[in-house]
This record gives structure tokens, sequence and C-alpha cells, in this order.
């Protein structure tokens, strides 16, 4: 099996390479669309980090991008440095968890990760979702040398990682616990004391971050869960979101329910019922509470990355159990590479709808300067843009960012709203730049990179 390890993991390699080429190419459509244009910008403003709601592992992918800013390099920069932030992120925990902790299964399952169902995903990057469960899969990678926790190194990592891992994203504490659960079935050693403490320890955690550390993001999702857990009883299963599920496995994720029924069908084959049970305890109970929190997702690309530890639940079991099955060993191999071509370049097909999304706000932007003379538009919302991936709040930011990118004097900016009644005043006054955070001086942007043409905000399509 080694040898055909070494082949797979080359295959790895080439596949996080491939994604890194696309994140340079495509490197517009990633950064420019909510999180990201929103953070560079205040980034360039502020000289410093953007830690939103306490998810504080940001700091490593935003680490590039800032350094480009206080060097002064273009908006482009930046802004491509920002996109190829993540998967040289994860190129780095690949390369530890196969080279340094050799532990090849792990390593695999990462690139099945972000290949497997991945389309929007790959578009909207900034989710600390993605970052945590790379981190996760290599806390447990280096678990893996001391699962009885006998030396201070493993004890001390566990102190800190579940911390980390906890801060990064609210979600993470489900797979988390998948993978603690599946390593406690299936290896003997760490059926011990000290490994179901890390069970109990991250527990404690979750209760601490809740009481001391809470957000008003995590608090808001917090309660809109608990009441349409109220709300919904007990009929949880005619929520809409679990048809528009299916219907996108259907259409876009169809890898994820066909690595389902192989996991499924092997483990029913061997009558091995424990996994079998886990990774559906884990996946329906996963899917239940996504639903329950958002009975109708409104956006694909938001629900997609929410979804993405199902590929965990199954990918796992499948590098543990099932490729160490296959023979001819190089079926495995060709096969893995077939994969991972298909999905490859089925996500860099993808990128047409965010080109479209940038050309369309490119077009509008044209068409306010040549009607009003104005470089701050407003635009009415409507289902339309909705539809075409135009997120309201992030708008001004995006826009600023993608006129800025030919010269700091071409910078416009674009509200869209429903109403207009919040900035009735700063709309008839020139200087102001608006967003659904407020109204701001213009003076408060960084110049070098944002220098908005005096002016006020011109109403456009109406």
């Amino acid at each position: 099996m080694m040898s055909s390890f070494l082949s797979l993991r080359r295959l790895g390699w080439l596949a996080l390479l491939a994604l890194l080429a696309l994140a340079a190419v495509f490197f517009r459509e990633r950064a420019l669309f909510t999180d990201m244009a929103f953070q560079t910008v205040l980034m360039s403003t502020e000289g410093d980090f953007q830690i939103m709601v306490n998810r504080f592992g940001v700091v490593l992918v935003q680490a590039l991008p800032l350094l480009a800013i206080k060097m002064g390099l273009p908006l482009q920069a930046v802004s491509l440095l920002y996109s190829i932030s993540f998967p040289l992120l994860f190129l780095g925990v690949y390369a530890l968890m196969v080279r340094v902790c050799k532990q090849e299964e792990l390593g695999l399952s990462l690139v099945t990760l972000f290949t497997l169902m991945v389309f929007d995903a790959f578009y909207w990057p900034s989710s600390e979702q993605q970052q945590g469960l790379a981190f996760l899969l290599l806390y447990f990678a280096f678990a893996q040398r001391d699962l009885r926790f006998k030396s201070i190194s493993a004890i001390l990592v566990a102190l800190i990682a579940v911390p980390v891992l906890a801060w990064y994203h609210p979600l993470i504490f489900i797979p988390f616990y998948f993978l603690w659960a599946f390593f406690l079935l299936r290896q003997a050693e760490v059926r011990n004391g000290r490994y179901l403490a890390l069970g109990g320890y991250m527990a404690s955690v979750l209760v601490f971050k809740s009481l001391f550390s809470g957000n008003w993001y995590d608090d808001d999702k917090f309660r809109i869960f608990k009441e349409n857990l109220a709300a919904l009883f007990p009929d949880y299963f005619s929520m809409a979101s679990h048809g528009q599920f299916a219907q996108w496995c259907l259409a876009h994720w169809y890898f994820l329910p066909l690595l389902w029924l192989a996991v499924s069908g092997f483990y029913l084959h061997r009558r091995q019922w424990k996994p079998l049970l886990l990774m559906w305890l884990f996946g329906l109970g996963h899917l239940m509470l996504l639903h329950i929190a958002s009975p109708e997702h409104p956006y694909r690309f938001y629900a997609e990355v929410n979804y993405l530890p199902l590929t965990l639940y199954a990918a796992l079991p499948f590098w543990y159990d099932i490729a160490p099955t296959i023979r001819p060993k190089h079926w495995l191999t060709a096969g893995f590479a077939l994969f991972l071509i298909l999905r490859i370049a089925a996500i860099g097909l993808h990128h047409k709808p965010w080109t479209q999304r940038l050309e369309r706000l490119e077009s509008i932007l044209a068409e306010g300067r040549q009607n009003t003379g104005s470089s701050r538009y407003l635009v009415r919302e409507t289902p339309a843009l909705r539809d075409s991936l135009f997120i309201t709040w992030s708008a001004p930011y995006e826009t600023l960012l993608l006129s800025a990118m030919q010269h700091p004097d071409s910078a416009q900016t674009l509200l869209i709203r429903s109403d207009f009644g919040k900035f009735e005043k700063e709309i008839k006054e020139p200087g102001w730049l608006l967003s659904d955070f407020g109204a701001k001086p213009d003076s408060t942007l960084n110049k070098r990179y944002f220098r908005l043409p005096e002016g006020r905000y011109e109403f456009v399509r109406e």
C-alpha cells in the first residue's frame, strides 16, 4: 500500500497546486466578493488584521494581503495575494500531514474535502469553516503519533488546538466529534481515559466560549435555530431545505451521494454496523441541524460551505477502510486521478456566473458614470439582482475595489437597498461612503487606493 500511497500523495500535491493556479487565474471572482472585499477595504483603511466575530484564525490568510498593503503594492496584487492565501494554507497543511505526520489517509481526505462537492465554495473561500476543517484534520494527523497522550507534547498540543478549533468556526465541533469517535471505534489504543477526556475538553471549551466569548453574529444564529426548533416541532421533515439539498446533490454535488452510497454499501456488505451507524448519525444530524437553522437556503454558496463536513463523514471511511481493499492498486490511483481531473475542471468552468457577476457590476458602474456624471450610485434592490449573486451589504466595497483596480482616481461605489430612508440626509450631501454598516466620510478611505471624486449619490436604473 505504501507505493500506492506515494502515487496518491503526488496526485494530492497536483490537485492542490491546480486549485492554487485557479485561485490565481480567478482572483477577481474570489477576492471581490462579500467578506474578502469588505475586509480588503478595511485592511487598507485601518492597516491591521480584520478579525470578525472572534474568529482569530483569519490572520493566517490575511497576512499576505496586509503585507502587500503595507508595502504599497497595487490593489490587483493585494487581491491576488488574498485569493491565493487560502490554497497556500491548505498546501502547507497537506505538507505537514503527509510529510511530517505521515498520515496519508488524512491528507487524502483533505484533498477530497476541497474537490468532491466544491463548486461555489471555491469562489467564496473566506468562510472560516473551510480553514477550520483543514486544521481539524491536521490536529488529528498530529494526534495519531500519541493517541494515549503519554507525551507532554501531545497534551500541550491538545490543550492549544482544541480552543483554536472551537474559535475557528461555531460548527467545527460536529466534525471534531466525528473524527474523535471514528478513531475511538477503529483503534484500540485510543480507548483510554486521556483520549476520552479530549472529547470532554472540547465540550468544556464550547461552554466557556458560549458564556464568555459570545458575539452578535453567532448569538443571532443560535437564536434563530432555537426559534425554528420550537416553531417547526414536531414536523422537521417537510422543510424546503431537504428537497433543495437533494436537488443540489443531483445537479451539482453528484459525487457526494455516490461516495456515501459506496461507503454504505461496503459497510453493509462487511456487516460493520458501528462505523455505518456513526457516519449516518453524524450525516443526518448535521443536515437536520443546518436545515432547522435555515429551512430555506437563500444562497447555494453559503449552504455549500456548511455542507462540506458531509464529505469528511464519508471520505475518512473511504480512505481508511475501502481504499486498502481495492485491487489492483493502480485502479485506485487511476480512478482518483480521473476524479480529480473531472472535479478541478468543473470548478474552473464554474467561474462563469462569478465572472458574469463582475461584468454586470462593471456595466452598472459604467452606466452610472455616463448617465449621472457621479461616482456614487443608488440602485433599488430587485429579485433579479439577488438571483445574480448580488449580496447587497457588500456591494459598496466590491464596487469600490473593482473600480479602483484601474486607478485610485477611478473609484466608484454602489449602494443597493430596497429602502434608502436610513440615509436620507447623507444622500443629499457630498463626501459620504454609504453601506449597510452606516455612513462614513470618504476621507476615512486610504487615498493611496481609493480617491472617490467629490459628489453626491445619484440613482441609476430606477
